[in-house]
């Protein structure tokens, strides 16, 4: 990341309190400070909060059994492309 997280979330200047600027202050406004491990596990736990909050994720869907079968074959992936679905992903999701 190369642009600071106030160009990524509103509202983030400086001066600012609360979490995100807690998170600034202690991982630098690139959050320069984490190691990818770090990172991932952020994505991670966010992906979970944003997914326990979505109105439709105690549904079952005709497309669970698909989707569980996509996710046991990530490893044909290479990390470039995982990324890249993952960007895709993120930018539908902020799209809808």
């Amino acid at each position: 990341m190369t642009k600071p997280i106030g160009y990524f979330c509103s509202g983030t200047m400086p001066g600012d309190t609360g979490l995100l600027a807690d998170m600034q202050e202690s991982w630098g406004s690139t959050f320069e400070v984490l190691n990818n491990a770090q990172r991932l596990w952020m994505i991670q736990q966010i992906g979970w909060s944003l997914f326990q909050d979505e109105p439709d994720s105690h549904l079952d869907s005709p497309r669970d059994a698909e989707l569980e079968e996509v996710k046991e074959r990530f490893e044909e992936l290479s990390r470039s492309d995982l990324l890249g679905l993952l960007d895709a992903l993120v930018a539908q999701v902020k799209g809808n």
